[in-house]
């Protein structure tokens, strides 16, 4: 297994991963091996919908391969309904043997433009909401108290195109784990795009 020096972290920016990983994941079929070689660990290739998103945390080794605090996966993504060709609505609720839940937008999407003002694609910041008691049907779940907000939060990219894009990277972390470094700042991502929306966030819940 490759090692990464200490002190640096795999963390792709958003013009970086729009411009770079994605569209070369793509176009080689998820074949992260052929994209990263011996670093082909720090994307997953997994659906993020099929399980909740602690499983891409769990029975981790040291992290020699410098993935701090976040997972990159490469993900597929389906539609709710064929009508919905714009891909505004895609399916995001998650179902599995160990209890379910789903992403919530919680910002829509924001652009993510490069240096000259061309918009790459899309970033779309969603929460992870897990539900209690033992009804894992999505479509009944329609009461607040039937589920709650967890820590768990997601930056979904996905390129600019006409058509639905099945295919994202999702950027996926826990904000409430500590950082090992005292002084370790938030995510530095598309120029602080991803802060701006953190702050947003964070109002609204206060509201």
């Amino acid at each position: 297994m490759p090692v990464i020096p200490p002190g640096m972290v795999f963390d792709p920016n958003g013009v970086e991963i729009l411009s770079l990983y994605l569209p070369m994941l793509i176009d080689n079929g998820g074949n992260v091996v052929a994209c990263l070689g011996e670093f082909s660990d720090l994307i997953k290739v997994s659906n993020v919908y099929s399980c909740k998103p602690e499983f891409f945390f769990s029975n981790d080794e040291p992290d020699a391969l410098g993935r701090g605090d976040h997972r990159f996966v490469f993900s597929h993504r389906e539609k709710i309904a064929q009508k919905n060709s714009n891909g505004k609505r895609p399916r995001r609720d998650v179902h599995g043997s160990e209890g379910g839940g789903f992403w919530r937008s919680s910002t829509g999407d924001k652009s993510v433009m490069d240096d000259h003002g061309r918009v790459l694609g899309f970033l779309n910041m969603l929460n992870f909401y897990e539900y209690h008691g033992n009804n894992n049907n999505y479509k009944k779940k329609n009461r607040e108290e039937e589920f709650k907000k967890t820590n768990w939060i997601m930056y979904e990219y996905r390129l600019n195109r006409d058509k639905f894009q099945e295919w994202v990277i999702c950027k996926i972390k826990n904000t409430g784990r500590k950082r090992d470094a005292p002084n370790a700042t938030m995510d530095n991502d598309d120029g602080g795009l991803v802060q701006e929306i953190e702050d947003l966030v964070s109002s609204l819940d206060e509201d």
